[in-house]
């Protein structure tokens, strides 16, 4: 194992999107077509990433945690109020920061006092998006989640003089609502109109407008990327992924609903100073390929990748992907016959994972609900 290991992840980030990620493509040694998240939705992706499971819809499972693989310093800094201590993902982390790490807004600092589910709490939490809401055509609207270049400072600042690391950083930038700096409306609107459209109400130029808010977005990363890699060793251990795709308006849809579709599970996958890894690449394998060694389901040699939403699941090849609705061929999407991947599909036997296995107000916050 080296001494720093790096995993980098990204929320929402589209396979034919990275394109706009330069810096970032060239840091990487490997990029690989055929990779695939494990479900459509965070909470499913997570435990596959950092647990080498299938998810249970519970969170992680905290003894899988591959960040007790390592015997260097632990740090992980998330963006996602999917992605904190109350899903256990802090577990094996010498430091951990989330966005519901210690009630730092007025919103967590509620939910300590009010009792989750009650009528107080609903009737408080209505009150505080509400205002949330009216505020934003009062004055300037912050960015809807934390800044990957305000990420990578403080990661930066944390493993500062140290020989030896492991680092788990998530990014927002892209998740909806898309409001990048830069763009030709303020930031407010940015919010309002991705709001509209993600709720099947925006017109055909707001639609267009959000799908140039999502490119900005990505490239607004890449340029905040851009300091970490050039700060980090030279011999650091890398995975770089998405955590689940996009859909930006095909056959009519927006975000990340649980549909087994391409877009949503064919996720962008690179390395450097990573062990080689076979054709097809599954997110439960990046424990794996972190460590080196076999870490649950993980492996370095795969021919079939497995995601599953809800009651729905889907099997994949580096050339097909089979789903309820039928065989596709990767590539443009043409129906096939392929009855060997429709056999494994059917004895892939998942746990249900679903959004609202979450906690509500997490899924508010978000934008969910």
């Amino acid at each position: 194992m080296t001494d720093t290991t790096l995993l980098v992840t990204v929320d929402s980030l589209r396979t034919d999107h990275v394109q706009y990620m330069p810096h970032t493509l060239e840091f990487l040694d490997d990029t690989h077509d055929a990779a695939f998240a494990t479900s459509t939705a965070t909470p499913g992706s997570f435990p596959a990433i950092i647990g080498g499971e299938y998810p249970t819809g519970s969170g992680l499972e905290p003894e899988a945690s591959v960040a007790h693989e390592f015997d260097a310093r632990c740090v992980g800094i998330t963006t996602n109020h999917l992605l904190s201590a109350e899903y256990d993902y802090a577990t094996g982390f010498d430091s951990f920061t989330s966005p519901k790490g210690g009630g730092e807004s007025l919103k967590d600092k509620g939910a300590i006092l009010l009792e989750r589910g009650s009528l107080p709490y609903k009737v408080a939490s209505w009150g505080y998006n509400r205002y949330q809401q009216l505020r934003s055509y009062v004055e300037e609207t912050e960015k809807s989640f934390r800044p990957a270049d305000d990420v990578v400072d403080q990661f930066l600042g944390e493993v500062s003089g140290r020989d030896e690391w492991f680092g788990w950083l998530h990014f927002m930038e892209p998740h909806h609502p898309y409001d990048p700096d830069g763009a030709d409306i303020d930031r407010a609107e940015a919010q309002r109109i991705t709001r509209r459209v993600l709720s099947d109400r925006g017109s055909d130029e707001d639609e267009a407008l959000v799908r140039d808010l999502y490119r900005r977005e990505v490239a607004e990363l890449d340029a905040a990327l851009e300091s970490l890699w050039d700060a980090i060793p030279d011999g650091t251990r890398v995975v770089f992924c998405g955590d689940h795709g996009e859909l930006l308006g095909e056959d009519g849809l927006w975000g990340h609903p649980g549909e087994m579709r391409p877009e949503l599970l064919n996720v962008p996958f690179g390395t450097r100073n990573a062990p080689d890894v076979g054709e097809v690449v599954s997110l439960i394998d990046v424990p794996t390929i972190l460590t080196g060694a076999e870490h649950r389901q993980g492996t370095l040699d795969r021919e079939i990748a497995f995601a599953a939403y809800g009651d729905r699941k889907a099997a994949m090849t580096a050339d097909h992907i089979a789903t309820e609705a039928g065989t596709y061929r990767l590539e443009d999407g043409e129906r096939v016959e392929d009855p060997s991947l429709e056999r494994e599909r059917e004895r892939f036997d998942p746990a249900y994972v679903v959004k609202e296995d979450a906690l509500q107000e997490d899924l508010e916050d978000l934008g969910y609900a």
